[in-house]
């Protein structure tokens, strides 16, 4: 998803650490003051940052599940993206969310292989192993299409924060699951480009620039064509919506409307995870496993 520290550290980073650590305190000064004087030539700025990505180093965990998964790549639209599998059986598809990793999927690798699943994970382009340092839903829809056409049919998907909103794009395409979880999901597009323009405390007039330019770039329907409660509302398969309401990225709210929207989904709030721990809980994976194995 895009942010503020993401965008920062693409542009800043370098030699120097200090400048790293000042990076995001620049790019607000600039966009308060040269904003509402050059509201073009900053929407510009924002729309290339919106598309930005960077790369975090996995923990020790998700270290060594990586060093026990199948390795592959899949060529998607002349990109070479990174595939990992682990073990045997109906297929667990994980969708990692904006500057994530395939490897995230850690904590529910041993319980899913156990119970007799198959689980795949791949970095989207500029994620991880997968080359680039910007990407955006279409991408993510595409990899999720290879994924499906190399290793279908899919029992089930989990997906976190953006990795939901890219699947249930994608599902309106011509992917399918079984069954699916969202964990800590935004419901709008909306949400993001406004919480992109807080933290960077961009002015109006950048903001309708940038809401132009992304127009543009997709359609003018971008906000309902890519948000995720719009895509789930004609979804018959079954869900489990997951959301920590301790989450101070994606707020609960999101997921209770992705919930409230998708037909028969099932709805589990959970407490002091917070964004990312609720991916290493092991009551939330319990849950998650359970529900594919009904």
């Amino acid at each position: 998803m895009p942010n503020v520290r993401a965008a920062g550290w693409m542009i800043f980073s370098g030699p120097m650490k200090k400048a790293r650590h000042v990076a995001p305190r620049i790019l607000r000064t600039v966009f308060r003051g040269l904003g509402p004087v050059f509201p073009g030539l900053m929407g510009g700025w924002a729309y290339r940052l919106w598309f930005r990505t960077r790369r975090y180093a996995g923990s020790v965990a998700e270290q060594a599940v990586a060093g026990i998964a199948e390795h592959t790549t899949l060529s998607v639209e002349g990109v070479p993206v990174a595939v990992y599998r682990w073990g045997a059986g109906p297929v667990i598809v994980f969708v990692h969310g904006w500057s994530g990793r395939a490897t995230q999927v850690a904590a529910f690798v041993e319980p899913l292989t156990a119970a007799g699943y198959s689980v795949i994970a791949f970095d989207a382009p500029g994620h991880g192993k997968t080359p680039g340092s910007r990407t955006n839903i279409l991408e993510f829809a595409s990899a999720l299409q290879a994924i499906d056409a190399s290793y279908g049919p899919l029992h089930g998907a989990i997906t976190h924060s953006f990795g939901g909103m890219a699947l249930a794009y994608a599902l309106q395409q011509d992917v399918d699951a079984g069954r699916v979880v969202c964990l800590g999901t935004p419901a709008r597009l909306e949400f993001l480009v406004e919480r992109f323009a807080r933290m960077l405390t961009l002015p109006d007039p950048v903001v309708t620039d940038l809401r132009r330019r992304l127009e543009k770039r997709f359609t003018a329907n971008v906000w309902e064509l890519m948000s995720t409660d719009n895509n789930v509302r004609t979804l018959t398969m079954p869900a489990l919506i997951v959301h920590d309401r301790d989450d101070c990225e994606v707020p609960w709210r999101q997921g209770r409307m992705i919930a409230d929207a998708w037909p028969g989904a099932q709805w589990l709030a959970t407490r002091r995870l917070g964004h990312r721990r609720i991916l290493r809980d092991a009551a939330t994976v319990k849950a998650v496993v359970d529900f594919f194995r009904r």
